[in-house]
């Protein structure tokens, strides 16, 4: 029997088939965004009264010193305020604390938590819609001014820039194209739409840069969009900023959603 090979136990991970491990584990918690504390803490001054009705809002620059954050993360924050009905902006003279009394909240899309698949899939679906119709009247109405806008944007937009500045000026060049529309009702909603599409973006931008060659990929659909408006082609136009946003979403894969 000494002579017999010894059979080496068995895991013990193995004995108990069926059973799951007991393991010490902590829920996860997700870091609060820059753009959540920032509207907290304004919010915050509003609501407390610390800042009256018909105060002038600091300058968005003022605003991204103090905070220590992005131009972008200010945007979104301000943004959201608007939507809440807690301030209102005043064509060049700034961002005032709105009254109570004189305000009608705005409508909300009810996307509370605009990282999950299904509100930026929802999200995107919306702007291919809005945007692509955008596009196709900037491309009859702009101007030689709003060209080189425009172009400048586009500029900025290929720059090698850190994160945020990437997110900022995809942003600019698609609030751009809304205001070369000059249609107001498209402006005022791209506003609204502010801080969900940065948030969106963000997420895109942050795909394109884990995948080799993406990102130039992403680059000459904005300048197809570009080239389109400039030519004065309301279709090609058109066609150029669906076919972006719906790339995107696949990207995303959010069409499978």
């Amino acid at each position: 029997m000494d002579d017999e090979p010894r059979k080496s136990p068995k895991p013990r991970t193995l004995d108990r088939r069926g059973v799951a491990l007991k393991i010490r584990a902590r829920p996860i918690i997700r870091p609060v965004r820059l753009s959540d504390q920032v509207l907290e803490s304004l919010r915050n001054d509003i609501q407390s009264g610390r800042t009256a009705p018909g105060s002038r809002l600091p300058t968005e620059k003022e605003l991204t010193e103090s905070f220590n954050v992005s131009r972008t993360v200010i945007r979104e924050a301000i943004s959201r305020l608007q939507t809440d009905g807690l301030v209102i902006a005043k064509q060049g003279s700034g961002i005032y604390v709105a009254d109570p009394m004189e305000v009608t909240r705005s409508f909300r899309l009810g996307l509370e938590d605009s990282e999950q698949k299904t509100s930026i899939r929802e999200v995107y679906e919306l702007r291919v819609g809005v945007e692509s119709e955008a596009a196709a009247l900037a491309a009859i109405r702009r101007t030689k001014t709003d060209l080189a806008h425009l172009e400048k944007s586009l500029k900025a937009l290929s720059a090698p820039n850190d994160f945020d500045r990437g997110v900022d000026a995809d942003v600019t060049f698609h609030r751009l194209i809304a205001q070369l529309s000059k249609n107001a009702a498209i402006v005022r909603f791209q506003e609204f739409l502010a801080s969900v599409l940065a948030e969106t973006i963000k997420v895109a931008r942050g795909n394109s840069a884990r995948q080799a060659g993406l990102a130039e990929t992403v680059l000459d659909e904005h300048v197809k969009i570009f080239e389109a408006i400039a030519a004065g082609n309301a279709e090609e136009a058109r066609l150029a900023a669906r076919h972006h946003l719906v790339k995107a979403q696949e990207r995303l894969n959010l069409h499978k959603s």
